[in-house]
């Protein structure tokens, strides 16, 4: 039964296979017969012949197919974990007796060989390391619904992925030499950092490099049901593919990381439902032009040429107030200083205020930033302490009688050198009303891959009229209250601590002081401790 547990968490990761939100629930439906089939099976399994089963997943039997072509039209099934990393020589023809084969899942096996043939009825083919460089001419899977081939050989997808109706996500990560996205570029100078280069007043240098590429794109695809697209590092030099895929009405995340082009095509303001768009280390990128209307979340980190956000600038010109979600500038030096300058030509920077605060205005939304840093929490802070290595730190608000729900919330700020997972929550008249501590894997995945120079500072928007109000009953306390804002680090061996923390109270202008900084303190012998009645437990 232990291999069946296995076969379950594999199979449901695979219904939603890097992190891609689907937009309805068949495949997922698909994937759990499955796993009731093969349940069913082991429960009763005796020794029958390969041949006469369904779902292959003991790894003698998947050798045994994949080498000797012993399988069948019974099987739907297969999935390939070997007890230790080896390599499998595929036979020519492995798959031709299995035309009813509808899922393929590699776990950690290596392939060589050639294949003559796949079956058309696959629906989800998950094969990292995918072998073959061009799939078999008479491949025609009008059934796929979910392509998943990171760091394969392939070149060309053939004429049975020209128009695929079911697909809904995609993925060729690190698959450069994938024809129908890299194009033939010629020589261009494009700025990036290097450590000969002249400083900038962000604190970071500029520079230029040369690079050039010798594919060619070839012709057009069309996946109009695409959720989910993922081309990071196909060496893509121009993104106009983009238009030609028939998605723009239904892609929701889109992975165009570690690629070559200088920009984006305005275009990409048409994919009218993209929630998610990952531009991680496109070193060349310089302009990031006008965004979805529905876009919640950009990763532009590593960005080093980036000069300019429209929704930033737009903001900065009070031309749009609504932030993203969420955006990650690390790395991003050149962009900063761009903002900067414009904000002083407009004289929005006075009084020591760093280009943080700017984005304060949108204030009806809450959102996270993530800025390249300097190791420091802004001077403009109300309130801020250093770290001192593991503990628990403290802020107590009084809000005062003339507070007012609309257009008051709090800023959140830390600072450190690497990336670490942080803690929050927020408290008022102590009933916890927001909470990070369930978000912490979701927030602790973005900064996983910081070049070792990445320091950060982590600027986090909570509007008050937003917070979480059934521990009163949906109605909102009258004031005064007293509110807590807790943050947290968890620091173990091998973790840089934090180099500071802050807490802003930000407020209408010319209203008048409605919250006050009552006092801070670190508490180091206290611990976040989920409990059922969502209360701070000491020890």
């Amino acid at each position: 039964m232990d291999k069946v547990r296995t076969w379950r968490t594999a199979l449901r990761d695979a219904a939603n296979l890097s992190g891609w939100t689907f937009l309805d629930g068949h495949e997922a439906n698909f994937i759990n017969k499955i796993v009731e089939e093969i349940s069913a099976q082991v429960s009763k399994r005796s020794y029958l012949n390969v041949a006469r089963r369904s779902r292959l997943w003991f790894h003698e039997d998947v050798y045994r197919v994949l080498t000797e072509n012993t399988g069948s039209n019974k099987v739907k099934g297969i999935r390939v974990e070997l007890l230790r990393e080896d390599e499998i020589c595929l036979s020519a023809k492995c798959f031709k007796k299995m035309k009813n084969l509808q899922l393929f899942i590699n776990i950690n096996a290596r392939f060589s060989g050639e294949v003559d043939y796949l079956p058309n009825q696959l629906r989800f083919l998950d094969w990292p390391g995918f072998p073959l460089q061009s799939f078999p001419s008479d491949f025609n899977p009008q059934k796929l619904v979910e392509l998943n081939i990171p760091y394969s050989r392939i070149k060309r997808l053939g004429q049975g992925f020209k128009n695929l109706q079911n697909l809904k996500s995609l993925s060729f990560g690190s698959c450069p030499k994938l024809v129908p996205f890299s194009n033939k570029v010629e020589y261009t100078e494009v700025p990036t950092p290097t450590s000969n280069s002249k400083i900038s007043r962000y604190g970071k240098a500029i520079s230029s490099e040369r690079e050039s590429d010798d594919e060619h794109r070839q012709g057009n695809l069309a996946f109009p049901r695409l959720g989910g697209l993922d081309v990071r590092g196909c060496n893509i030099w121009d993104c106009g593919f983009l238009m030609t895929l028939g998605c723009a009405s239904t892609l929701r995340v889109m992975d165009l990381s570690a690629n070559n082009f200088v920009t984006l095509p305005a275009c990409i303001s048409k994919f009218i439902n993209l929630e998610e768009l990952k531009l991680i280390d496109c070193k060349r990128l310089q302009q990031v032009p006008k965004l979805p209307p529905n876009m919640k979340k950009l990763h532009v980190s590593g960005c080093v040429s980036l000069e300019r956000i429209s929704k930033l600038s737009n903001i900065l010109n009070r031309q749009e107030s609504q932030m993203l979600e969420w955006m990650d500038l690390t790395n991003c030096w050149r962009l900063c200083d761009n903002l900067v300058h414009e904000a002083e030509k407009k004289g929005l920077l006075v009084n020591d205020h760093h280009l943080f605060s700017l984005f304060l205005s949108s204030q009806k939304s809450a959102f996270e930033v993530v800025f390249p840093g300097s190791h420091e929490i802004p001077k403009w802070f109300s309130s801020q302490m250093d770290f001192k290595g593991n503990g628990l730190f403290e802020f107590y608000i009084d809000v005062l009688p003339n507070f007012k729900w609309e257009n008051t919330g709090l800023a959140l700020c830390v600072a450190a050198e690497e990336n670490v997972p942080w803690e929050f929550q927020i408290w008022i008249n102590e009933e916890q009303v927001k909470s990070n501590v369930d978000r912490i894997g979701h927030n602790y995945k973005y900064h996983r891959y910081r070049e070792p120079d990445s320091a950060w500072v982590w600027l986090f928007y909570i509007p008050f009229n937003l917070i979480d109000l059934r521990p009163f009953g949906y109605k909102r306390p009258l004031p005064p209250f007293q509110c807590r804002v807790i943050i947290y680090q968890w620091v173990y061996s091998g973790v840089v601590p934090f180099k500071g923390c802050g807490v802003h109270l930000v407020m209408p202008p010319n209203e008048g002081l409605c919250m006050k900084l009552s006092h801070a303190q670190n508490l180091t012998d206290y611990f976040l401790i989920p409990t059922n009645d969502s209360k701070l437990q000491k020890f």
